[in-house]
C-alpha cells in the first residue's frame, strides 16, 4: 500500500487529507499520482493534478512532492520511484503576496 497525502490548497479543494493506493508494489511517481488522482476523482469528481503539473507535464515552480521525507526533485523528478510502503507527501504551489 502506498499512503499519498494532500495539504494546504490541495487538502481544502479535495476535502481529503491522505488516500491508500493497494497493488502498487513499484512504479514511477506520475504512474502513482494519475492513479491517486483517479481514485480522488471517483470520490470527489475533482482533479488535482492541473494544480502540481504543467500542461506539458513539468513539475509546476513551487510544488513540493516528497517520498519519505526526500524531495523528487533531489532524485530522479517524476521518474522517482515509489515502492509498496512508500509515502507521497503533495504540497501545491503556495499563493499570496
Amino acid at each position: 500500500m502506498i499512503t499519498v497525502k494532500f495539504f494546504t490548497l490541495l487538502r481544502l479543494m479535495l476535502n481529503l487529507g491522505e488516500i491508500h493506493l493497494d497493488s502498487i508494489r513499484e512504479a514511477s511517481i506520475l504512474d502513482v499520482l494519475r492513479k491517486a488522482e483517479d481514485l480522488v476523482f471517483e470520490r470527489t469528481s475533482q482533479k488535482f493534478l492541473v494544480k502540481l503539473l504543467e500542461k506539458d507535464g513539468n513539475i509546476k515552480r513551487g510544488t513540493i512532492i516528497l517520498i519519505n521525507g526526500k524531495n523528487i526533485l533531489d532524485t530522479d523528478g517524476l521518474n522517482a520511484i515509489v515502492r509498496d510502503g512508500d509515502t507521497l507527501v503533495l504540497f501545491p504551489p503556495g499563493g499570496g503576496g
